[in-house]
């Protein structure tokens, strides 16, 4: 979803324990952008549970795991699947 909240590719480049460089802005990119969490805040009451901070220490703890998940290609899809389209029609 996201957290409402903006935060820079610095600060994730530092989670990450690299250095952090100072790339300028390109023409036209914007200063900043965040995702907009506000319908679902509305509409469900959704609220995120866990920090940036925390989701990229999540991720860190997890990337060697989630290196051996299968690639779904369209056909890895279709066959995966297929049976489902059965009881779907």
């Amino acid at each position: 979803m996201g957290s409402g909240q903006t935060y820079s590719v610095n600060r994730l480049v530092a989670l990450l324990g690299g250095p952090v460089t100072s790339v300028p802005r390109r023409p036209g990119e914007p200063d900043c952008t965040l995702a907009d969490i506000a319908k679902i805040r509305r509409r469900l009451g959704w609220e995120p549970r866990v920090s940036f901070d925390e989701g990229v220490r999540i991720l860190l703890a997890n990337v060697d795991y989630w290196r051996g998940a299968p690639v779904w290609t369209a056909e890895a899809i279709a066959e995966a699947t297929r049976e489902w389209f059965q009881y779907l029609r």
